[in-house]
């Protein structure tokens, strides 16, 4: 293995580690902070840490006013739509089971490729779609298998999780048809979009209080911020940019999978959530539904095109 290839790696690794962690830390910040103002205050501080990179690159590209247009619609769908379905969703369910459910999204992309871009999949990727749709499915009703009040708010919650990540692979399918545009402007016009929405959604809705105030933020949800702004929308973009330059997409989509490695056990230890029986099927029916995509199906070796990349966390 060449020093590259291992650089690669290693940058994929870190953006694992942190958006596997995404989960857990936006949860416990849910506690504290509202999601409206915790998504404001996310996408404010992405924005101004990238706001001269992004200006350079605006004035060397300039793109048309089209152009704009697609980056702005794409990047409300990619940022404000998904991630309020996403986060609205983790503050209803458990991390441990976002986490999992999240998995699922490379294979809606997979499937949205099939059904509307007409791209081919193997037999026995169709088998692995199966299992993790299956997986999924079962991971997402398994609220119904423990006692409690919180079993409906849970579903909704994991059916949230889902439809964000639904959300997300149709944000991902629509860039890909737009392949002229940047990615590092969608992702930075994301941030701003992200940031204005978030606003108007904070200032109309209950969250306009003393939270919303930056100089009376509690320091449990400023730190939450930043590690999602700092390392979330701008480190782990640019680790994941890096490796993908250096390996092919479906190497590199491998890694995805890594992230509930570090969400769960984070999640079990540090938020004292539990897994169940049921869970625990759900899972490892995923996990196996992923091995026979990857490693036995033909897209492994055989998709060589990098994807759009975007923010997705």
């Amino acid at each position: 293995m060449n020093i590259s290839r291992k650089k690669a790696y290693l940058a994929l690794l870190t953006t694992s580690v942190i958006w596997g962690l995404a989960p857990p830390i936006i949860k416990y910040t849910l506690g504290f902070i509202s999601p409206f103002t915790f998504l404001f205050y996310r996408f404010m501080l992405a924005s101004v840490i990238l706001a001269v990179p992004f200006t350079i690159k605006l004035i060397k590209i300039k793109p048309s006013f089209n152009d704009f247009l697609k980056y702005t619609l794409l990047g409300f769908l990619g940022t404000p739509l998904t991630l309020f379905i996403l986060f609205t969703g983790i503050q209803k369910t458990t991390a441990v089971d976002a986490s999992i459910i999240a998995v699922i999204t490379p294979i809606l992309v997979i499937l949205g490729g099939v059904l509307f871009l007409k791209e081919k999949v193997t037999a026995t990727e169709k088998k692995g779609i199966a299992l993790i749709l299956l997986g999924t499915i079962i991971t997402i009703l398994q609220p119904l298998f423990e006692t409690g009040l919180s079993v409906v708010q849970n579903i909704y919650g994991n059916t949230l999780v889902f439809v964000g990540s639904l959300t997300w692979a149709i944000f991902t399918l629509l860039s890909k048809k737009e392949k002229k545009l940047d990615s590092f402007i969608l992702s930075s016009f994301s941030f701003v979009v992200g940031m204005f929405c978030f606003s108007l959604l904070a200032l109309t809705g209950n969250s306009f209080s003393a939270e919303f105030e930056i100089n009376k933020l509690n320091l449990n949800a400023f730190l939450g911020i930043v590690y999602m702004a700092v390392l979330g929308s701008v480190v782990a973009y640019y680790t994941y940019i890096y490796g993908l330059s250096k390996i092919e997409a479906s190497e590199a989509t491998i890694f995805t999978y890594l992230q509930p490695v570090f969400a769960v056990p984070i999640s079990i230890i540090f938020l004292k959530e539990k897994v169940d029986f049921a869970f625990m099927v759900g899972a490892v029916i995923i996990i196996v539904g992923v091995f026979v995509c990857e490693f036995f199906g033909k897209r492994l070796f055989s998709l060589k095109t990098k994807p759009k990349l975007s923010p997705s966390h």
